[in-house]
C-alpha cells in the first residue's frame, strides 16, 4: 500500500496519462478533413431552339449582369426570323463575336414566342455547333448532355474516336465527360460526337 502512495508511482501516472492523451490528441489532429463541397449536377433544360444569330441588335448600355440581362436585345434568327429577349432575361453571352454577322448561334429555352433563358455560343463553319458530350439518351429522340441541356438528336449519331464503341449509348457511359457533341442548325439535331483528345489510340492499331 505504501509502495503505491509513493512519489514515483504518481509520476508514472501522470507521465503516462499525458502520453495518452498526447497520442490522442495527435490522432485528432491527423484526421483529414472533410470536403464540405458538394457536387451540384447541372440543371436539365429543354432546348427549343437552337438558331444562328444573323444580327443581334441590344439598346444602348445593354449588358448581362449576375446572369440576367440589362436591357433588351433582338437577335435576328436564321436571316428572317427574329428573337426578343427582354431586360431581366436569364441568359449568357459564351460568343466574343456577337457583334459580327453570322458567326454565333443561339441555343434559347422558350415558351411560345417567349424567351425564358438563353445562351449565345460561338458558330463553326458549316452551321454547326460545338456543345457538351452526351450524358444520358432521352426518349423521343432526344439527348441529354453534360451541362443538363436536352437537345434533338439524329437517328444514327455519328462517333468519332480512337476507341470504337458499339452503340451512342455505350460511348455516353464510356466518353461522354469531357466529349464533345455537334449540332446542326440546318438539321437541327445532334449528328455527331467526338471524344476526349485525351483519349488515346489503342496499341497495336
Amino acid at each position: 500500500m505504501r509502495q503505491f502512495l509513493t512519489l514515483g508511482f504518481w509520476m508514472s501516472l501522470f507521465a503516462l496519462a499525458g502520453l495518452t492523451v498526447g497520442l490522442w490528441t495527435i490522432t485528432r489532429d491527423d484526421v483529414p478533413a472533410v470536403d464540405d463541397a458538394v457536387v451540384v449536377a447541372p440543371e436539365e433544360r429543354p432546348i427549343d431552339l437552337i438558331g444562328m444569330v444573323f444580327l443581334a441588335r441590344a439598346d444602348p448600355g445593354f449588358d448581362i449582369v449576375a446572369g440576367r440581362t440589362v436591357g433588351d436585345l433582338q437577335i435576328r434568327v436564321d436571316g428572317f426570323r427574329y428573337m426578343n429577349v427582354k431586360q431581366g432575361t436569364p441568359g449568357e453571352n459564351r460568343c466574343g463575336e456577337l457583334d459580327q454577322l453570322a458567326r454565333c448561334a443561339v441555343v434559347a429555352d422558350l415558351l411560345g414566342e417567349a424567351v425564358l433563358w438563353f445562351s449565345i455560343v460561338p458558330l463553326s463553319p458549316r452551321n454547326l455547333v460545338e456543345l457538351p458530350g452526351p450524358a444520358e439518351l432521352r426518349d423521343g429522340g432526344r439527348l441529354e448532355l453534360q451541362n443538363g441541356w436536352i437537345v434533338d438528336r439524329a437517328d444514327v449519331v455519328e462517333r468519332e474516336c480512337p476507341e470504337d464503341t458499339a452503340s451512342l449509348s455505350e460511348f455516353t457511359q464510356r466518353f461522354g465527360e469531357g466529349a464533345t457533341s455537334v449540332f446542326s442548325l440546318d438539321e437541327q439535331q445532334v449528328i455527331r460526337v467526338r471524344c476526349s483528345e485525351d483519349v488515346a489510340v489503342p496499341s497495336g492499331t
